[in-house]
């Protein structure tokens, strides 16, 4: 799942994830109210991992992995932000509000490419 309201960057987002594995199926929402909606509503469909933009309309990411992380339900789903920040405050915030992992978004398609091989592996079911 991504959850990123720049159109264009859920596009490569997407192109990426479907170079990748074109097995995965990645949802992607524009901000972080209707991601939270969605998980709350469909409890037994919980996505493998989130991608999320610090930078939402309608409420900010530190506020989403808030209440996920305080969430029986939601809380084992890894968060990984993607964020165009590269303030440390910014990170370190994140990964108290348990994310896994902070990653940059990049100015090419083969770095994102990339970052994401290196974790899917690890945080959102080998892949697949």
């Amino acid at each position: 799942m991504l959850v990123d309201d720049d159109e264009d960057d859920q596009m490569i987002f997407t192109k990426v994830i479907n170079e990748i594995n074109s097995n995965i199926n990645c949802k992607c929402f524009g901000n972080a109210l209707s991601t939270l909606q969605t998980l709350r509503t469909n409890i037994y469909d919980k996505p493998d991992c989130i991608y999320l933009d610090l930078n939402l309309p309608l409420m900010h990411s530190f506020e989403f992995q808030k209440i996920i992380k305080t969430s029986e339900e939601l809380n084992n789903i890894p968060v990984i932000i993607y964020s165009t920040s590269s303030r440390e405050a910014d990170k370190v915030k994140a990964m108290e509000l348990g994310a896994i992992n902070f990653i940059s978004k990049t100015t090419t398609f083969a770095d994102l490419k990339n970052k994401v091989t290196n974790l899917l592996p690890t945080v959102c079911c080998s892949g697949n």
